[in-house]
């Protein structure tokens, strides 16, 4: 994706922001610039895949559904150039 907005003239982030999802580090840092990705903890749904089985073998089915956090992982795919000037973090240009 960011390939081709490059291809188009579009650059990444400033004129569009790019986000993917699974946090998969082989997109993640192939892309160029590093993709903002959602990281749904797939070893914890995993974790918690195995307990429902476990539970449900031993006669302890678990019904309805369950929810895990996921978490938003920044990167420079999402990020404006300028942030640190609107932080007032830039270093002095005088």
């Amino acid at each position: 994706m960011t390939d081709h907005l490059r291809e188009s003239g579009r650059q990444v982030p400033a004129d569009v922001a790019v986000c993917g999802f699974d946090n998969w580090d082989v997109m993640v840092f192939a892309s160029r610039p590093p993709l903002t990705s959602v990281d749904r903890n797939l070893h914890a749904v995993g974790r918690r895949a195995a307990q429902c089985l476990l539970e449900t073998i031993a006669g302890q089915p678990i019904t309805g559904p369950r929810q895990l956090p996921c978490t938003l992982v920044v990167r420079e795919s999402s990020l404006q150039p300028l942030l640190p000037d609107v932080l007032g973090l830039a270093a002095d240009r005088s």
